[in-house]
């Protein structure tokens, strides 16, 4: 008779335990995207491969690519150098060859939903205007990317030694107030 309570009393318990940890459905169903708190620019913002010239002085320049991971356009509208105090402009290169130049990007820089930005030498790319520090390479400049929407996203771009795309970075904002010739 004690085995038969036993065995009972076990199979109940097994039967409650079991019946515990059976999943229920849900009392919430999930939210629809239309239910959900839309994203700020910045949570949609997707970086990859992104670095800085390394300068003692003057100019320099940070690159990398720019991803619109979200369903609304981003409007970049500035930079911000969170590591070493200097100005940041946002610059295209225009033209080709002997004849090219960079200049300042006329308002936000856009980036379509599914589409990125490639900041490139002799393209689009951050223009560190007046060096404060040096962007000594190994180590990390920090840029505050500033939105239309009041958000932003801090990127890391680990600084490199490059010579490429014959470009001159050095020399003072004064110089270029034109933005030709750099």
């Amino acid at each position: 008779m004690k085995y038969f309570k036993l065995t009972a009393a076990l199979a109940a318990a097994t039967t409650l335990l079991l019946t515990g940890c059976a999943q229920e459905p849900s009392a919430v169903a999930p939210q629809s995207s239309t239910d959900q708190m839309q994203g700020t620019q910045a949570e949609d913002l997707r970086t990859n491969e992104t670095w800085a010239k390394a300068a003692e002085h003057g100019m320099s320049a940070a690159f990398g690519e720019l991803r619109n991971e979200g369903e609304s356009t981003l409007e970049l509208e500035s930079v911000t150098d969170k590591t070493h105090g200097t100005v940041i402009e946002i610059h295209d290169t225009q033209g080709q060859g002997a004849e090219a130049r960079m200049a300042q990007h006329e308002g936000a820089l856009l980036i379509k939903p599914a589409e990125e930005v490639v900041l490139t030498p002799g393209g689009t790319h951050f223009m560190y205007m007046d060096l404060k520090t040096e962007l000594v390479a190994s180590q990390t400049s920090t840029l505050q990317l500033n939105f239309s929407d009041g958000s932003s996203a801090e990127v890391q771009f680990p600084i490199r030694n490059f010579s490429g795309a014959n470009e001159s970075y050095h020399g003072s904002p004064e110089e270029h107030a034109d933005h030709e010739g750099h």
